[in-house]
């Protein structure tokens, strides 16, 4: 049984460890120091997530992917594969548009920008540049992250749903909501096994210890956290799954832009598998057994076949040689020659007779 963090689920904890190879990058965007950006990145994330989740409940899930995930500034910034001064201008370029749309407004933005300042010792001006550069990068990460998990409308809608527990677990500034408009009560965690597979469910909740040992060592689970309830989903697990796999290979590191693009992460099927019983719950989920081909080279008819043609064959080219090594063929040669000479003298009288 491979444990794994709740928080690997939590769109927080996953973009502030996803964000810390760029702090340097976003210190030298917004001319603060490098402390300020690190304080100024967790207050600011906070800040996005908690707009992200008012957008998702006004909206839901669907406008979040169609107008939020598959905009075109995020598609832009989805062509770049390193993070360096190239992806940085394209972020500032685009920042306000898409800062505007996952806060609201413009007043709403600088409202968030001067609450965080007087956090940092900073000016507005700094902050506001930071926050609206986070906005399309965590924008983009997001969306890379639930298109790696296939995730549909409604797994997005209930991934959103799980997030403030993870805010409220870290003592969120509870100004945030009161700027978004965010109503938290509205999203609470639901233990909904019923979505499960039949055969998923008599591991999944159980304790290690009740566990069949030696065939399930790898089975995915998530491990238990004070104050977090996750629901053991396969699409939920898998999500955590690829989101420790996209962590690290800190995908965010400064770097130049590689020649390929990186593969997206997979996640083997045994590690979200469960006990398998022999037997299956119901009819419908008995597998079907189709009746196998028989290969040519085993089938009887073919291969009689192949042998008459086999013999016959051979039996030819044995004829053959006894003909030849017996003087008929020459023969043979010999009444064609005399045939095509009579011919040639009948056709030389024919053009003799025309001729006179």
């Amino acid at each position: 049984m491979t444990n794994i963090s709740p928080t690997r689920v939590s769109m927080y904890d996953f973009l502030f460890q996803d964000m810390q190879p760029i702090v340097s990058l976003l210190a030298d965007a917004a001319n603060l120091s490098l402390p300020q950006t690190r304080l100024g990145l967790a207050a600011s994330l906070q800040a996005i997530v908690t707009a992200l989740l008012a957008y998702e409940q006004q909206y839901h899930a669907s406008a979040v992917h169609k107008k939020l995930f598959t905009r075109s500034a995020v598609k832009e910034l989805r062509q770049y594969n390193a993070m360096n001064f190239a992806t940085i201008n394209a972020s500032l370029y685009h920042r306000n548009d898409v800062a505007d749309a996952v806060f609201g407004d413009v007043a709403t933005v600088m409202k968030a920008s001067t609450h965080i300042a007087t956090q940092i010792d900073a000016s507005t001006a700094q902050v506001k540049t930071l926050l609206t550069s986070l906005c399309l990068i965590v924008l983009r990460e997001l969306a890379i992250l639930a298109d790696y998990s296939q995730l549909d409308h409604e797994e997005l809608g209930h991934w959103f749903d799980l997030q403030p527990q993870f805010l409220q677990a870290a003592a969120i500034d509870k100004y945030w909501y009161e700027l978004t408009g965010f109503q938290p009560s509205q999203a609470s965690a639901s233990q909904d096994m019923q979505q499960a597979t039949p055969n998923y469910l008599k591991v999944i909740g159980r304790a290690p210890e009740n566990v069949q040992q030696g065939r399930h060592n790898d089975l995915l689970v998530f491990a238990p956290m004070p104050l977090i309830e996750l629901p053991h989903q396969r699409w939920l697990l898998q999500l955590a799954k690829i989101a420790d796999i996209y962590l690290s290979r800190d995908r965010l590191r400064i770097t130049s832009e590689p020649t390929t693009a990186p593969v997206a992460p997979l996640v083997s099927l045994g590690l979200l598998e469960a006990n398998k019983d022999p037997s299956p719950v119901t009819t419908s989920e008995a597998p079907i057994d189709y009746d196998t081909s028989v290969p040519l080279w085993k089938n009887p008819v073919i291969l009689i076949i192949i042998l008459v043609i086999g013999s016959l064959g051979a039996l030819a080219a044995l004829k053959y040689q006894q003909q030849k090594s017996n003087g008929i063929l020459p023969a043979a040669a010999a009444v064609y020659k005399h045939d095509r000479a009579e011919e040639r003298q009948q056709q030389d009288a024919a053009i003799g007779k025309i001729e006179e």
